[in-house]
Order: C-alpha cells, then sequence, then structure tokens
C-alpha cells in the first residue's frame, strides 16, 4: 500500500463538510492531491513551520468544536508518539474522529531536516535515532488500551474497506496504515537541499 492509494480512496469517500486534519508531512502531498475532487471539506495543517505532533490535538479540537462533521486525521507513526494520550480523551468524548496513522516506522521529516543541515553522510547511530522499528509500534493495541476501536490495513483494498466502514460509523476509530514509501535516498536530500 502506498500513500497515493490512500489519498484514492480518501478522496472517493471523504463525506460532505468533513474536516481533514494532515500532520503526516512525508506523505501530506498524496493526500492532499488525493482530496482534490472530493466533496466539499475543510483541510487543516497540523505540522505548520515543520514541527509535528499536532495532529491528534488538533483532531480532538474540530471533532468536540464541530460534532455534527466527520473529522479524518492523516497522522504520522512518528509524530503520532508526541501526543497519544489524545487517544484517551477522543474514546472519552466520543468524538467522531478517524484516525489514520501511516505507518512507515521512521521519523521521515527529520531524516529531511538531518539532510538539509547534515554535512557528509550520517552514520548508522544517527540514522537509528530517526526510525521506530526497535520496537515496533502496535497503533492497534495503544489506541485499543485508550478505549479507541482500531484496525490495521496492509494493503489498498483492505484500506479502502475500513476507512469506508469508518466514514459510516460515529465516533472514534484508529486505522494504522501501514504503507511503502517512495522516500528519496540520504545522499538525494542532501545534493537537492543544500545550498
Amino acid at each position: 500500500m502506498t500513500d497515493d492509494a490512500v489519498g484514492q480512496s480518501i478522496g472517493l469517500l471523504l463525506p460532505e463538510n468533513a474536516i481533514l486534519v494532515s500532520d503526516s508531512p512525508t506523505t501530506e502531498g498524496a493526500f492532499y492531491r488525493g482530496t482534490e475532487g472530493a466533496r466539499a471539506h475543510d483541510y487543516l495543517f497540523a505540522d505548520c513551520g515543520g514541527a509535528i505532533g499536532g495532529g491528534f490535538p488538533v483532531g480532538l479540537g474540530a471533532a468536540v468544536a464541530c460534532p455534527d462533521r466527520k473529522t479524518v486525521v492523516f497522522e504520522g507513526d512518528g509524530s503520532g508518539m508526541y501526543t497519544p494520550q489524545a487517544l484517551w480523551t477522543m474514546a472519552r468524548e466520543k468524538a467522531d474522529v478517524t484516525l489514520v496513522v501511516m505507518k512507515n516506522e521512521s521519523y521521515g521529516i527529520l531524516n529531511i531536516e538531518l539532510a538539509r543541515v547534515r554535512e557528509g553522510d550520517p552514520n548508522e547511530k544517527m540514522l537509528s535515532m530517526l526510525r521506530i522499528d526497535n520496537p515496533s509500534l502496535d497503533w492497534v493495541k495503544l489506541a485499543e488500551a485508550q478505549g479507541v476501536p482500531a484496525t490495521r490495513a496492509t494493503t489498498a483494498e483492505e484500506f479502502h474497506k475500513q476507512f469506508d466502514a469508518a466514514m459510516s460509523t460515529k465516533g472514534p476509530r484508529l486505522i494504522e496504515a501501514q504503507i511503502v514509501q517512495n522516500l528519496q535516498p540520504m545522499s538525494d536530500y542532501i545534493h537537492d537541499n543544500r545550498g
């Protein structure tokens, strides 16, 4: 499954008047493109200025402020680890919010930032701090432990079905979307983003 496949499903299934919140910087472009022809909606960017971690709280705020509208949050797995306690509050408030956690097991945006500021190639220790696969995060268990029903999608077909079900269900729900992301190699970022 790719971020483009997720974006296509969202564009097809998003209900009228939904609120989208994006805190998945390295996959954001695919979602934005995918929603260009979608039903009318609002789009909030939670990662302004390069900061990450605001998607869950911004989504919670939108769902509480507009309980008659479906809220959908696109959250990177790295970004989500900044504010996972928002899941508990979503369950407590019975917020009508669907959380799509894009699991690529990497702080993708931090890899890009490292490439922009680092002279030469980073060593293995540096790169290990930007991976979140040892141990791998289980977003289904994290959500369920806090009272939010959750599923895992590993294919575009699974995601499409799970997202369709979430759009027709009230209350909080999380989908862990395991994606294969086409990130440039580190050397390409260094070359493309220097000076």
